[in-house]
């Protein structure tokens, strides 16, 4: 009875709230499927939006890389003819520099323009039969001056001499070109290899091919990207123009459209490997199928890449410690450190540095009058080495104009910040970097002048004192304690401040014109005024007073300097 009392009470409730329950999750799980197909939807349409993206910006790099073919084949036509005509063997060198990146600028566009192929689908494999190993390495030896210049050891490795398979010659030759070129761009005092072997993958026959490097290797986040188009890793942010994102890209579409596999695996700071399997035997109608690889024409490539200049040697001679026209250029692409030093090697002396680490090294040792430096270089870069410049005491006095491809405002701004004196946009125009030297010099005349014989003799008026300023009160210091002394040698000077010989020389000259020695001589005699004036003393007695040997010489000297004997100061006073 209690039961059925209570079905008739609360029964139907129960079963309204149940059957809401039903309802509810029903409805509940249909919208979930709904949202579930609307972002399925949105998910696709962003994939098909960036995918149509791509191809626009493929097709708009295809239609612009088409039109830069004519004026380019105009430019290396012409350049061709006029270095066969030029005798002079320093023009010849410079047209080669300009030879060589239009080259590069060339394949740049060859480069952009299989994409375009690939994308439409209408590349096709030209098939030949020959000795794969044999043709590698007539590749791998090509890169044998690149190896020399940039001091990385190359190493060649094959199981057999001879494996006989079929491949596209001229797609081969540009996976591997690009493969090696990328390694050796981020190897430096390393090691690039090339070994080859047989494998075997799903019962079919297969090449193994890979390309090794001991570079700056690439972050784990980053490996998964590597191959996209256009892509670059933040681990090569330092080599600026030096990629383009297309390269690794273009090797891959390449492998797969010889039906291989391509594999990177990379330790960030120890390097990186890639593995290419290329399947012996190709399952594709080809007419030049059977037709025997064609003989390779080994061109270096870099396009007969000019070999290291001899190593600057931070030593000076007499006459260059007191010649005022040293100019330090620390960039790590050869052609634009060669194009600046000879801009400027005709007015100036100029050393060269490839990284800022070595720049900052050679800095401190030559004391250089001014220093240009590129912003983006391996280990220490542009903004590194500036701070290191101005915040050293050998160096602070130093003039620094910073060259780069960053040209917007916040760049500009740091670079500033640092301490650079003057900014130059890449590209940038010999006349300018000219007339920035010119100008940044002048400046220090300024600053001779500041420092002038009566500063040299009282900086300790200076209420806050600059680092110039202190430097110079301990230069004055380190005189007057050796006042006497007529032994008392520059090299002894040079010790008491912290510096070297050269360093003290150049410093001194930079910021009074006069060298160390003569700096001595001055202020001896600037001293030696004083005490004439004061009447404390025979000309003899304060010719030894101030350290000078010999009192006939010291009156040479004053005469010299002043335009009258210390005998006439003392008789005015």
């Amino acid at each position: 009875m209690l039961l059925a009392s209570f079905l008739t009470d609360w029964g139907l409730p129960i079963l309204s709230l149940a059957l809401l329950g039903v309802a509810y999750g029903f409805l509940t799980a249909r919208l979930n499927r709904l949202r579930l197909k609307d972002q399925l939807e949105l998910e696709k349409m962003e994939a098909e939006r960036l995918k149509h993206l791509d191809k626009v910006r493929t097709d708009f790099f295809s239609n612009v890389t088409h039109e830069f073919r004519t004026p380019l084949t105009l430019i290396l036509g012409h350049l061709e003819q006029v270095i066969a005509k030029v005798d002079d063997e320093r023009t010849r060198r410079e047209l080669r520099i300009v030879q060589r990146n239009a080259k590069q600028l060339g394949k740049l566009i060859n480069q952009l323009l299989d994409i375009a192929k690939i994308e439409a689908d209408s590349m096709d494999l030209n098939l030949r039969h020959g000795n794969i190993v044999g043709f590698l390495k007539d590749i791998h030896t090509s890169f044998k001056s690149m190896s020399e210049a940039k001091k990385v050891a190359l190493v060649f490795e094959a199981e057999e001499e001879v494996i006989d398979m079929s491949f596209d010659p001229d797609k081969i030759e540009l996976i591997f070109y690009n493969l090696l070129s990328n390694a050796f761009k981020f190897t430096e005092n390393g090691e690039v290899s090339l070994r080859i072997s047989r494998a075997e993958r799903d019962g079919r026959p297969f090449v193994r091919l890979a390309v090794q490097d001991t570079g700056i290797g690439i972050v784990d986040e980053q490996i998964p990207r590597v191959f996209d188009r256009f892509y670059q890793s933040e681990s090569a942010r330092w080599l600026k123009n030096k990629g383009t994102g297309i390269g690794l890209a273009l090797v891959k579409e390449l492998v797969e459209l010889h039906r291989g596999h391509i594999d990177l695996k990379s330790i960030s700071g120890v390097g990186t490997e890639i593995t290419i399997l290329l399947p012996v035997v190709q399952n594709i109608l080809s007419e030049s199928a059977g037709r025997p690889v064609p003989s390779l024409d080994v061109v270096d490539p870099e396009m007969e890449l000019t070999l290291p200049d001899p190593e600057n040697r931070p030593t000076l001679s007499d006459f260059e410690l007191d010649a005022q026209n040293i100019i330090l250029v620390v960039e790590d692409n050869d052609d634009i450190r060669r194009f600046v030093s000879l801009t400027l090697d005709h007015d100036y002396r100029i050393f060269e540095a490839n990284n800022g680490t070595t720049g900052w090294e050679l800095a401190k040792e030559l004391v250089p009058d001014l220093i240009i430096t590129d912003i983006m270089m391996p280990g220490m870069d542009g903004y590194q080495l500036t701070k290191q410049v101005k915040r050293h005491e050998q160096t602070s006095h130093i003039p620094v104009i910073m060259l780069t491809a960053r040209a917007g405002e916040e760049s500009r701004i740091e670079g500033l910040q640092v301490g650079a004196d003057a900014y130059i946009p890449k590209p940038f125009s010999g006349k300018e970097l000219q007339v920035q030297i010119q100008n940044l010099i002048a400046q220090r005349q300024l600053l001779k002048q500041k420092y002038s014989r009566n500063m040299l003799m009282r900086p300790n008026e200076v209420t806050e004192p600059s680092m110039e300023e202190k430097f110079l009160m301990r230069v004055r210091s380190s005189v007057e304690k050796h006042m006497a002394d007529e032994n008392f040698t520059v090299e002894e000077l040079a010790a008491d401040v912290g510096l070297s010989r050269a360093q003290l020389h150049r410093k001194l000259i930079a910021l009074t014109g006069v060298s160390a020695s003569r700096y001595v001589r001055n202020f001896r005699l600037e001293h030696a005024m004083d005490l004439l004036k004061k009447n404390v003393g025979t000309v003899s007695e304060i010719a030894y007073r101030v350290g000078f040997a010999s009192p006939a010489y010291f009156t040479k000297c004053f005469t010299e300097d002043f335009g009258m004997p210390p005998s006439q100061i003392r008789k005015e006073n």
